[in-house]
């Protein structure tokens, strides 16, 4: 067991060390994630043959996390073995990028915004990428609490230009960017509407909190108070926006369509929000105990 404290606004109990949580959790997002892209490029019939890339890796990138996770200290080969993964799991999401890139070229060679609003989503496969880049650096230590000396298992320590905590507030606070322009990019596509706007305000909002704790040198009371509200809204954010998109993929129909779930409302999509609002509140965490 061990409990950590949130900015001494939140005391939990957790059944296992923060850094074994982290892995889980980026064990649980690749999964859920190369089953979303499963399903997406299942519309194609997984044409090119490069949709199988993602494919293929989600089901190793997972079971390393999980792997890790469950021992106390890693073994030297698992965790030569993991960080190889997520580095290719890096390296999918960036090729991935530059695919849906190409893909949305219109047909004289460049790009224009109805190509982007209703092409393939541009900035997705970067999910694979913001994902291994926490998986990581989750299995890093910083020795002997000094501000950007890491100790990576099985390759020694490593001075970084700024603390672990620092990255990973880096990581959410570009994730929630990154999910703020798809939400304008995706909700281009019909029209934008009160409802549409909550989340592209709200991400706009939340980028500029975690990335301002992320370059600030010292954070006041007021910066933690903001900072935790924040996190607590998207996840009620993502809920809410869960909601919107299963009432739109319903409407006139009654019955749950694959393809709109896929198409007209994705599904899944505003869970990001929820999701990266309890990853901003774990990264943040200090162990008691």
């Amino acid at each position: 067991m061990s409990n950590i404290n949130i900015f001494h606004l939140a005391d939990i109990k957790l059944p296992m060390e923060k850094n074994r949580l982290l892995l889980i959790f980026v064990g649980i997002n690749l999964l859920f994630t190369g089953i979303d892209v499963l399903l997406a490029h299942s519309i194609n019939d997984y044409i090119p043959v490069y949709e199988w890339i993602p494919i293929f890796y989600f089901p190793f990138g997972t079971f390393s996390c999980l792997v890790i996770a469950i021992q106390t200290k890693p073994k030297k080969w698992t965790a030569l073995i993991h960080i190889a993964l997520m580095l290719i799991g890096i390296l999918v999401g960036v090729l991935g990028t530059a695919f849906h890139g190409y893909a949305v070229l219109n047909p004289a060679g460049y790009l224009t915004w109805a190509w982007i609003v209703f092409g393939s989503p541009i900035l997705a496969p970067l999910a694979f990428a913001g994902i291994s880049l926490l998986g990581l650096y989750a299995i890093t230590e910083e020795v002997n609490n000094e501000p950007g000396m890491l100790k990576v298992p099985g390759l020694g320590t490593f001075k970084a230009p700024i603390s672990r905590d620092r990255h990973f507030l880096w990581l959410v606070g570009l994730g929630f960017a990154a999910s703020t322009i798809t939400s304008i990019i995706d909700h281009a596509q019909y029209g934008y509407t009160f409802y549409k706007m909550i989340a592209i305000v709200y991400g706009l909002f939340a980028s500029s909190v975690v990335i301002y704790l992320a370059i600030a040198k010292e954070w006041s009371r007021g910066d933690e108070l903001v900072y935790f509200w924040t996190m607590i809204a998207a996840i009620l954010v993502g809920v809410l926006g869960f909601g919107f998109h299963l009432s739109a993929d319903l409407a006139g129909t009654g019955v749950i369509s694959l393809e709109r779930i896929l198409a007209f409302a994705p599904i899944l999509a505003p869970l990001l929000f929820s999701d990266l609002g309890m990853l901003g509140l774990l990264v943040v965490a200090e162990e008691t105990s």
